[in-house]
């Protein structure tokens, strides 16, 4: 991709917000948790060089200003963010046409996030964030998950508003109600995004009288190759929308995906820990006894019901337990340093084989 580089001749403190968020609204899509990347492709993402374009910046009239467009999310306790980025155009000289809608919904206690993803051509993925682990499901493929990576959490990279381009200089449009929320609505153009003379765009915007989360952003940017890189040229459209702030969120794994990590305690001195999606395991001098003891007495108060009566001998002991849609076994037996404990959740098959 041509990343369109500006310099400014003039000082504005806010020249970088506007250049990161200019550059933003024609990156391609972030990868997805198994690295891949994500549906869709934006005009002129490619590896061909960067160029510079010197130039001054006027922003526009108005008296309001966007510097941040995830304003005021993290005070939501839950909310639906919907994204649909647009474009229409040509490649080359051949018609080029696109479209794809990111769906969020989000809470915050517990952290977690739920993205489906859908591309023009019925390509479909689904994303999850929360218990400290991804998890993806693309199409028909079976749901995989992986552990979050320190500092590269999902949340960051794909929260619909940050795909939004910084506003600087909208004008007053009156006050409205959207998705039953009362927010100030503003209008721009190309100047608000620092574009003038490069593209040629209309966009309005409706922010939350209380709390100033956006509420509503719609975004019509029209641009040569000078804008989205050599040989494209077309319409770039974005239109988003948030609905139900701070109401209940339910977030709900497809049935096929793992199992997350095992909550469940430890012994005192447990050593040789291994902790992965749906599977817990660890050494423990304890005995074989004294380990199903521990866990009689202290898994049914996290809310699992037993199974049966436990299998305990000499050489083994199994313990089974249930909660909700979820079975719990727990396998004591002898190990290389001492007794293993491996500690199992998987989900309850709806119908059994018979």
């Amino acid at each position: 991709m041509i990343h369109i580089m500006f310099k400014k001749h003039t000082d504005s403190p806010l020249f970088i917000l506007l250049l990161a968020a200019v550059l933003s609204a024609c990156a391609s899509v972030p990868a997805s948790p198994s690295g891949n990347v994500t549906p869709g492709h934006t005009p002129g993402a490619s590896d061909r060089p960067e160029i510079t374009i010197e130039r001054d910046i006027n922003y526009g009239p108005g008296p309001f200003e966007l510097p941040d467009t995830k304003v005021g999310l993290s005070d939501l306790s839950g909310y639906t963010a919907t994204l649909t980025i647009a474009f229409d155009g040509t490649r080359d000289g051949n018609a080029e046409k696109w479209s794809k809608t990111y769906t969020m919904l989000a809470t915050k206690d517990p952290l977690a996030r739920q993205w489906t993803i859908e591309k023009s051509g019925n390509e479909s993925v689904f994303i999850a964030e929360m218990g400290g682990l991804d998890y993806e499901r693309r199409g028909e493929e079976a749901c995989a998950a992986t552990a979050i990576q320190e500092g590269n959490p999902l949340i960051e990279r794909l929260e619909p508003a940050s795909f939004l381009s910084v506003v600087i200089g909208a004008e007053e449009a009156g006050s409205d109600t959207v998705n039953d929320v009362a927010t100030n609505h503003y209008t721009f153009d190309q100047r608000a995004l620092g574009e003038d003379g490069l593209t040629e765009s209309t966009g309005e915007l409706w922010a939350a009288s209380e709390g100033g989360y956006i509420v509503k952003y719609l975004l019509t940017r029209k641009g040569s190759a000078e804008y989205f890189g050599e040989g494209i040229e077309g319409t770039l459209t974005l239109d988003y929308e948030l609905a139900n702030p701070n109401q209940p969120v339910t977030i709900k794994l497809p049935d096929d995906c793992p199992p997350g990590f095992v909550e469940a305690p430890l012994l005192p001195d447990a050593s040789n820990t291994s902790k992965i999606p749906g599977v817990l395991s660890y050494d423990t001098s304890s005995s074989i006894a004294a380990v199903a003891d521990f866990y009689e007495k202290n898994i049914p108060g996290l809310g699992w019901q037993a199974q049966g009566e436990p299998a305990i001998t000499d050489a083994i002991a199994i313990l089974t337990y249930k909660q909700d849609d979820k079975l719990m076994m727990i396998v004591i037996k002898p190990g290389d340093a001492g007794t293993k404990v491996s500690i199992t959740i998987s989900k309850l098959q709806e119908n059994p084989p018979q």
